[in-house]
């Protein structure tokens, strides 16, 4: 019997609920350390905008010639070869995958302490909240699949809502109190071309990281050469209009200082525009989208590590799953994988770690469209690159200059990224000798 498959809007939901997440709301406070100006963290968003959706084109084009599921270990792996896609894989399993889920996770709990102010330790509610979430997705993928178009669309609608009351607060219920006051125009001109606004594009990389989500789950897609890029191209675009405007919102409601180093800010946000039971309101829902991200991670992490369990003997325990198709050892490895991280990593590590080795690797993806057109130049492609060779070559240079500058001043986490690198590669030797 064919197991069930899904269509557009599960797809569709799944690279929304991937990319609005944890990054959009906690990523702002660190951009604001080296950012004034209202104009510069526009002019970020939008770029990083930008370079999403050129990124989305390259997944496009593979995601509809290769249609399997995977995603940058797939396409890598035939672009490249074994090391390269094993490699991605790994990276995937564990930094595009389990570490945003105990990132999420963490933001999760903080918000709903906010409201709640339970005298309970955050790591309680975010090892609870990984526990039932993956309870939920092992239960069938028609039971998850629905879960996620539910949660997913009403994240969409109840962040237009705080948009739209979001700017009429600011200049028309507060504008004696808010108004004008926090528009900081300052020198913008300098600040983006200043080290600070490239340091900042690994935050909203990071924060528009999930715009490939739907090429992970391929095999469980429904005519999946057309729904794939469909629901990449109109997903990013509809991330960008809504990260836009809440960033706006976000800066002129508040003094730099209230928010700047707070990973909940928009606690803080929200009392200003909607006082405190406003504020409880809005954070409530930032719990209950962030609960939406961590489904759709939970849902599409594991089909990576099934991907590459079947590939490699070595990890022939995660290949079985259930007669529904749901890889259920997979789902409970990442959700152990998960939770490690969250208990020995600190917030911060985790997001700009995680954000540089997400950038190394899509940006691997995306010259790999331009090996592969020499390599399988025959092969069909039902979706091409518009303006071919532009968009990979964008996409690569940028990412490489903000890699540069994030490697300059961070260089802590650079050290860990190589030698997260490394030992996926000692791994890969491991299960590649032991194949039989």
């Amino acid at each position: 019997m064919e197991k069930p498959k899904v269509g557009f809007n599960t797809a569709y939901s799944v690279v929304i609920a991937n990319m609005i997440g944890v990054g959009v709301f906690t990523s702002l406070g660190f951009q604001l350390v080296g950012l004034h100006s209202y104009i510069s963290i526009a002019a970020l968003w939008l770029f990083g905008g930008f370079l999403a959706l050129n990124g989305s084109f390259c997944y496009a084009e593979l995601s509809a010639a290769y249609p399997k599921s995977g995603g940058e270990y797939h396409f890598l792996r035939t672009a490249f070869g074994d090391r390269v896609g094993f490699l991605s894989g790994w990276a995937s399993s564990i930094v595009g995958f389990a570490a945003p889920i105990a990132a999420s996770a963490y933001a999760f709990s903080k918000y709903l302490l906010d409201v709640t102010r339970f005298n309970v330790h955050p790591l309680v509610i975010s090892i609870l909240i990984i526990v039932v979430i993956s309870i939920v997705n092992c239960i069938s993928l028609s039971h998850s699949a629905r879960l996620q178009v539910f949660t997913s669309f009403s994240k969409v609608v109840l962040l237009i809502l705080l948009i739209a009351f979001g700017f009429y607060s600011i200049f028309y219920m507060h504008a004696d109190t808010i108004g004008t006051k926090h528009v900081i125009v300052g020198d913008y001109a300098t600040e983006m071309i200043s080290p600070a606004f490239w340091v900042s594009l690994i935050y909203v990389s990071y924060a528009y990281s999930g715009w490939n989500a739907s090429s992970y789950i391929i095999d469980d897609i429904s005519n999946p050469k057309k729904t794939v890029p469909r629901s990449i191209f109109w997903g990013v675009l509809t991330v960008i209009a809504i990260y836009t405007l809440i960033n706006i919102v976000f800066v002129l409601s508040s003094a730099p200082a209230e928010i700047i180093g707070k990973e909940d800010f928009v606690f803080f946000v929200a009392n200003n525009l909607f006082s405190t039971y406003g504020g409880n309101i809005i954070s409530l829902l930032i719990a209950f989208f962030l609960m939406s991200t961590i489904s759709a991670l939970i849902l599409i992490g594991p089909r990576v590590i099934h991907a590459i369990s079947k590939d490699y003997p070595f990890f022939a325990f995660f290949v079985k799953h259930t007669k529904n198709g749901i890889p259920l050892r997979s789902i409970l490895m990442q959700a152990i994988i998960s939770i490690t991280i969250l208990v020995t990593s600190s917030f911060e590590f985790i997001i700009t770690t995680m954000g540089l080795i997400l950038c190394f690797f899509t940006t691997l993806t995306a010259v790999s469209t331009i090996v592969l057109r020499y390599k399988h130049p025959n092969i069909e492609r039902p979706i091409k690159i518009p303006f071919y060779p532009l968009p990979p070559i964008i996409y690569a240079v940028f990412n490489l200059w903000i890699m540069y500058h994030v490697v300059s001043s961070k260089p802590e986490q650079a050290l860990y990224s190589i030698f997260f690198i490394l030992l996926g590669v000692i791994i890969y030797y491991f299960a590649k000798n032991n194949k039989k």
